[in-house]
C-alpha cells in the first residue's frame, strides 16, 4: 500500500498518473449497415504504441499533423471487423480527449465501418497495443440494433483471436 501511495504521489509531482492497467474500451453500435466504433485509450499508452509502430521515437499525439492518419492506419492494422464474412475498413469520424479522474488523459475516437446492409454476423479481432503491453486488455461491447442486443468481447491474456457474434441474438 505504501508503495502505491508513493507511485501516485510521484505521478502527481511529475505530471503524469502512473497506471499498471493497460486497457481499451470500445462501444460498437451496429445499425442499418453501419458499425459505429467508439474506442477509449490511455493517451500515454497510445502515444507509446504509435511511436513504436510508426518507428518515430519523437512522435507526440499533440501537435503532430499526421496523428489522425497515423492512428487510423494503426487502428485498421490492429482491429479487424468482418460483416457476414466481408472485411471492413474504418474511417475516423471524430476524436477527443478526456481527463482521467486519476490525473492522466484518455483519447477517444469515433470510427465508422460501412457494411452496406445490416449484417447478421460480426467477426472482430482487437489487438490494439498488445504488442506494447503483455497485460493489455481490450474490451468491446457490441450493441446490435434494433433492440440493443448486447454482446461483450474480451481480448487479453495473449488471446487476440477473432471472435464472432450472431447479431440476431
Amino acid at each position: 500500500m505504501k508503495s502505491l501511495v508513493m507511485l501516485v504521489l510521484a505521478g502527481t509531482l511529475f505530471g503524469s498518473a502512473p497506471h499498471e492497467i493497460h486497457t481499451t474500451h470500445t462501444r460498437a453500435v451496429v445499425e442499418g449497415g453501419a458499425v459505429l466504433w467508439r474506442v477509449r485509450l490511455f493517451s500515454d499508452d497510445l502515444e507509446k504504441g504509435l511511436r513504436a509502430w510508426s518507428r518515430r521515437p519523437a512522435f507526440k499525439l499533440d501537435g503532430d499533423k499526421a496523428a489522425d492518419s497515423l492512428f487510423t492506419a494503426y487502428f485498421n492494422n490492429k482491429v479487424s471487423v468482418m460483416a457476414d464474412g466481408r472485411a471492413l475498413t474504418a474511417t475516423m469520424m471524430q476524436k477527443g480527449t478526456d481527463k482521467d479522474p486519476a490525473g492522466g488523459t484518455v483519447q477517444w475516437y469515433l470510427l465508422q465501418f460501412n457494411a452496406g446492409k445490416q449484417p447478421v454476423s460480426l467477426s472482430v479481432r482487437n489487438s490494439l497495443l498488445a504488442e506494447q503491453f503483455p497485460n493489455q486488455a481490450n474490451i468491446v461491447v457490441v450493441l446490435a440494433m434494433p433492440g440493443e442486443k448486447r454482446h461483450s468481447l474480451y481480448f487479453g491474456d495473449g488471446d487476440m483471436d477473432a471472435q464472432t457474434v450472431d447479431l440476431r441474438r
